[in-house]
């Protein structure tokens, strides 16, 4: 019982044939770009009266002086928008609302139907959604948004988000 073909043996053997071949050029056209890229590199960050060759004709690496580095404490400050829409405010999620359109948004307090805006307290990033019936709401939120409605205002990581609405 023959495991392959002559055919297949013969493809088989061109293959490695061809790879004992061609690998060896792969491999020293690889280093010496390497290389290249070294010398460029060098050549690119001191002049060349700066340049310091050792016995061997191979270039000494030289420390450059300047400022300080600056220390990053990984703290920033933030600047928060002040509040542009007077309304209520609320801790809104998402929702897909069952394949709803894609401007729809609900809150208990405000009338249904109206057309509502919404503004991210912590961006100051603002849409307007209209108010529909939903049964329920998240825990912790007091307000819904459909996803698509929510992207716009914040990403969905950031969910829950402390928004305030106005109609």
């Amino acid at each position: 019982m023959l495991l392959f073909s002559t055919f297949e043996r013969r493809r088989i053997a061109l293959a490695a044939l061809v790879t004992i071949l061609v690998l060896p050029f792969l491999l020293i056209g690889r280093n010496n770009n390497d290389a290249d890229d070294a010398v460029v590199a060098v050549t690119t960050t001191q002049p060349d009266s700066a340049l310091e060759s050792t016995e061997d004709g191979s270039l000494e690496a030289i420390i450059l002086g300047g400022p300080a580095p600056i220390v990053q404490d990984g703290s920033a400050q933030i600047a928060y928008p002040a509040s542009s829409l007077i309304g209520i405010q609320a801790i809104a999620s998402f929702s897909n609302f069952d394949n709803a359109p894609e401007i729809v948004c609900y809150i208990p307090q405000a009338p249904l139907g109206i057309k509502i805006s919404v503004q991210n307290l912590n961006n100051g990033r603002t849409t307007t959604c209209t108010n529909v019936f939903r049964t329920s709401l998240p825990s912790g939120a007091t307000m819904l948004l459909h996803t698509k409605v929510f992207e716009s205002l914040a990403n969905l990581v950031d969910a829950p988000i402390p928004v305030t609405v106005s109609w």
